[in-house]
């Protein structure tokens, strides 16, 4: 039976419904809905499922985030675009409403003091920072606590990047009166409140751009190095509501897996929450009544629940529904504070997402939203894990997918499709876009997480430090060879493709295997390795020029040994180079070096230039040039 081709746009439109939030006593839902490429946020009545409020924002901005103070009124920021980038980013205002669209103000904000036409918002003074709620203060409805990050001056611009220590400060969410009541000593600060206001944790990111936390007895007390009672890779995630507890990720075992931990604060006493197997804990669901988590999350393959060993409603009824909705993954997004009402969010790798309310007195869940609504899963291609042992006895994980009602006697064509960062990140069996496009267009698609992804340990993060065209690239050239075999691909039509590293990744490992892949493509690729000392806006950030030595070294001959710039004539693959005009992060000088390289190696590539793209190519018309120009590379190649 012929797979259904799903129009192009199916796949190149991004997400409509974003995120949902319950009102402390349930009767509300705040949600954030993009329409006609803006992202608005609207109040619904739960029990209708009615608009009663919303906010529509002006001049290209979006609506950023959106929480409830109480069930009357709401906290949002908006995100506006920066110059040369596409991404919006959160400015760090905070704006405060109700739900029926009443008392609509501007609470905090550098344009706090600014006169704006066209708004019903009011005003307040501005201030140069932005701000992070860090404690809703259950038992006061009208004030919240805020962190307030000073702005970073450089030249003659400001900028919103959390450098600085922050300011702790009380904020009315009805008058926007704010009082300082403590300060911070670190950069980079993550600050944990209790439901009191009391500050006693706080993580932080060193000038080695690495991890840090501090603790303190009470207000009164100095500021301590939590590692000098925790020892190192103790870092908080979240905090009991009277601040006695703090929970921190921490590693484990053989493989250093990361994993949850409970520290009190008064006994000291440490205990380990869960403990993981085969891959790290990446994610957590908490327990209102219980005041942690009790339910963590790791992707080994697919999702994988552990539950703690402590009696929670919350965990139990959600056994319960993991179980009803057939191997999706369910998440509790919110709650009402009485517990009867939780708001679930369910997925899957042909799932792009869907919203339930669950009731927990009836157990029953009732529809609300699904995201990219025109997308129906029964269309869509089904993610398959499988592993392999490498050549130096490491196991490694990834992915295949194949096209829906592929014939079993028949080779599949196949893109092997590389992942970016690369450390912190790696691929998941997950509703992904490009995959499922791909995959509805024919052909199979591979990924494969390589030594120095993220979500399988410490150690193994760690070998790809200095391994970027090295172990890494061996890693995906030899999950390619085991994708075929264990998938019958057909080895005869191979693209290998990725995005940022793996771009880089794809011609490298062309390079490695010039007789592996008919086709390479690299989107805002890095080319060459010293051009991130040189041209990338990695290098001057904070502590970006320490993580770039740690992760790939200084040595000049190595670095050329792993540019692709230096090695164009062993590629003999056709060539599709795709790159952002204004990509600060992999500027496009890394395309136009390494066009000229194939060129002068007799291999002219094909070229399409992003002129108001970034790094990360958000516009849509953009992302539909990028996929026609890609679907008839990969046609005429693999066709």
């Amino acid at each position: 039976l012929q797979a259904k081709t799903l129009p192009l746009e199916h796949f190149t439109k991004r997400g409509d419904y974003l995120d949902m939030k319950l009102s402390p006593d349930g009767k509300h839902i705040a949600a954030r809905v993009r329409q006609e490429g803006l992202v608005s946020m609207v109040v619904l009545n739960t029990e209708t499922m009615q608009v009663v409020g919303g906010v529509k924002p002006n001049n290209g901005d979006e609506v950023h985030s959106v929480e409830w103070i109480n069930s009357e009124r709401l906290v949002y920021q908006f995100a506006e675009k920066r110059v040369r980038s596409e991404r919006l980013f959160a400015t760090g205002e905070l704006f405060a409403m109700n739900y029926d669209n009443s008392k609509n103000r501007m609470l905090f904000g550098y344009r706090a003091g600014s006169r704006t036409t066209g708004t019903n918002i009011s005003k307040r003074e501005s201030t140069m920072a932005s701000a992070e709620v860090i404690s809703y203060l259950p038992d006061d409805d009208k004030r919240i606590l805020i962190a307030e990050y000073p702005f970073t001056k450089k030249g003659n611009k400001m900028y919103n990047n959390k450098q600085r220590a922050p300011r702790i400060q009380l904020l009315d969410v009805y008058s926007g009166r704010k009082r300082k009541v403590d300060a911070i000593p670190y950069n980079y600060a993550t600050v944990f409140a209790s439901d009191a206001g009391d500050i006693n944790f706080v993580s932080y990111t060193d000038d080695q751009l690495l991890s840090r936390a501090a603790y303190r007895l009470n207000e009164k007390d100095e500021w301590k190095d939590l590692s000098e009672v925790l020892g190192k890779d103790m870092i908080p995630a979240a905090i009991s509501s009277d601040g006695k507890k703090v929970y921190l990720t921490g590693n484990i075992g053989e493989k250093n897996l990361k994993t949850m931990f409970e520290f009190d604060l008064t006994t000291k006493a440490v205990t380990k929450l869960f403990e993981p197997t085969d891959a790290d804990l990446e994610y957590y669901l908490w327990d209102r009544k219980l005041q942690q988590p009790v339910v963590g999350i790791s992707y080994p393959d697919k999702h994988k629940y552990y539950y703690s060993k402590v009696k929670s409603s919350t965990a139990k009824y959600h056994k319960t529904l993991a179980a009803s909705f057939g191997g999706q993954k369910v998440l509790i997004q919110s709650e009402s504070r009485d517990g009867k009402y939780v708001l679930l969010h369910v997925s899957s790798d042909v799932n792009p997402g869907e919203y339930y309310l669950f009731n927990t007195e009836s157990k029953s869940a009732s529809f609300l939203w699904a995201n990219r609504s025109w997308l129906d899963p029964r269309d869509l291609a089904a993610t398959k894990h499988f592993s392999f042992t490498t050549s130096d006895d490491q196991l490694v994980n990834g992915y295949v997918t194949l096209p829906k009602n592929a014939e079993e006697d028949k080779p599949v064509p196949f893109v092997t499709m590389i992942h970016g960062g690369p450390h912190g990140s790696r691929d998941y069996a997950e509703f992904d876009s490009e995959v499922k496009l791909l995959a509805n267009r024919g052909y199979a698609v591979v990924q494969i997480n390589f030594r120095g992804s993220d979500g399988y340990g410490k150690d193994f993060k760690k070998m790809g430090h200095r391994e970027w065209g090295g172990a890494m690239i061996q890693d995906i050239l030899e999950g390619t060879n085991a994708a075929i075999e264990q998938f019958a691909l057909d080895a005869d039509k191979g693209c290998v493709y990725g995005a940022s590293y793996g771009g880089y990744a794809a011609m490298m490992s062309s390079i490695r295997e010039p007789s592996m892949f008919n086709c390479v493509i690299g989107f805002n690729g890095l080319y060459n390795l010293s051009y991130f000392f040189t041209e990338s806006d990695t290098a001057v950030a904070y502590g970006g020029l320490s993580y770039l030595k740690r992760v790939l070294g200084d040595d000049q001959e190595a670095l050329d040994a792993n540019s692709p710039v230096y090695h164009a004539d062993k590629i003999s693959a056709k060539v599709l180079i795709i790159h952002g005009e204004k990509d600060a992060r992999v500027p496009v000088i890394n395309a136009e070096t390494m066009i000229d390289a194939l060129e002068n190696a007799g291999n002219k590539p094909k070229y399409l230039n992003l002129s108001r793209s970034d790094h990360w190519v958000v516009d849509e018309n953009a992302r539909k040039k990028v996929y026609e120009t890609l679907l008839d590379f990969l046609d005429d190649n693999l066709g």
